[in-house]
């Protein structure tokens, strides 16, 4: 393990180093999300320096939009909440109560507030009420509020991941459309004709409710992803393809659990990643032994969206991958 030479790290961010002892967890956390920036730095770089030089890079100043861009900023959004509770817990929160001091002597917060746009006074209580819940928040409530972070970095990564991959599925828009057109039509016409043969009530019932279980026109992500991924597997795609397809699923679900207030709606997924399992159960809030592992499951979808366009991007437009402005 290659060792930083503390004193040129802290000199070269302006920092001081003390005898403070950090949270371990968060330690960890702060790290994983400065190595998934360096790995994005590192695709980003690989994939469309040439465009950026082509441009006029790095005499004409050029921003460049993509997903693994995106990826950085999601992660600097966790960097910043991680990093700030360190330094609030290193001085044991103490600034907050000069913080809320000066929120209300400036009238930044009061008694007064707007009930459907009506003035409402709080009472001395309700308002002492309020600021007792911040000093809970920052003793008794931390390990929620990362739960929560951490859902809400679940959310941002995989709506990026969902964004690009529809980009690149758009080269696409006929073959795809085709073939999940046919597809559709086929089973209409099965179930049709199985509803027709059928002697019974209760069975027409039965094929009635499985035509209606078939999608019209709209094509959902997963539809859309599977195309992708599939054209990639064509091509040599280097990971394994059964594994990304059940990692990009179960990170889906986990995501959809927002719409129901962080409970699983859906069926019970397992999923086995470097040796651990995670697990979304049925009517059941999502649950980590170690919100690390949750972190590290997420950084795949960097490497199976880099493994995609690896192999796809001579077929596919570059603006499917990237937009320049200056």
């Amino acid at each position: 393990m290659e060792v930083v030479d503390s004193e040129s790290l802290l000199d070269a961010i302006g920092k001081y180093c003390d005898d403070l002892e950090y949270q371990v967890g968060n330690k960890h956390r702060i790290g994983a999300f400065l190595s998934l920036k360096d790995v994005c730095s590192y695709y980003e770089s690989k994939h469309f320096l040439s465009d950026l030089e082509e441009s006029g890079y790095p005499k004409t100043p050029v921003k460049i939009s993509s997903f693994f861009g995106h990826v950085k900023t999601v992660c600097e959004q966790s960097l910043m909440f991680f990093i700030c509770s360190e330094i609030s817990n290193s001085v044991q929160a103490r600034p907050l109560a000069a913080l809320l001091t000066q929120i209300l002597n400036e009238g930044h917060y009061g008694k007064k507030i707007l009930i459907q746009g009506e003035p409402y006074t709080l009472s001395r209580d309700s308002l002492s009420d309020s600021l007792d819940c911040l000093n809970d928040l920052f003793v008794n409530r931390y390990d929620q509020t990362v739960g929560s972070h951490i859902l809400d970095f679940q959310v941002s990564i995989f709506s990026a991941f969902e964004c690009w991959i529809t980009k690149i599925s758009e080269n696409y828009g006929n073959e795809m459309t085709e073939r999940y057109t046919f597809s559709r039509l086929r089973k209409y016409r099965k179930h049709l004709e199985d509803y027709e043969k059928a002697s019974s009530e209760e069975e027409k019932n039965k094929h009635l409710s499985r035509l209606r279980s078939v999608p019209g026109n709209f094509i959902s992500f997963p539809d859309k992803f599977n195309f992708v991924i599939n054209k990639a597997s064509e091509k040599n795609y280097p990971r394994d393809l059964r594994i990304d397809k059940d990692i990009v699923d179960f990170i889906r679900a986990a995501r959809n659990t927002v719409h129901n207030g962080g409970v699983h709606k859906g069926n019970d997924i397992e999923l086995v990643h470097k040796e651990v399992t995670h697990k979304l159960i049925k009517n059941k809030p999502m649950f980590h032994e170690d919100y690390n592992d949750l972190i590290d499951l997420c950084a795949s979808l960097v490497d199976i969206y880099e493994s995609i366009i690896t192999v796809l991007k001579n077929d596919i437009d570059k603006e499917s991958l990237r937009d320049l402005s200056t």
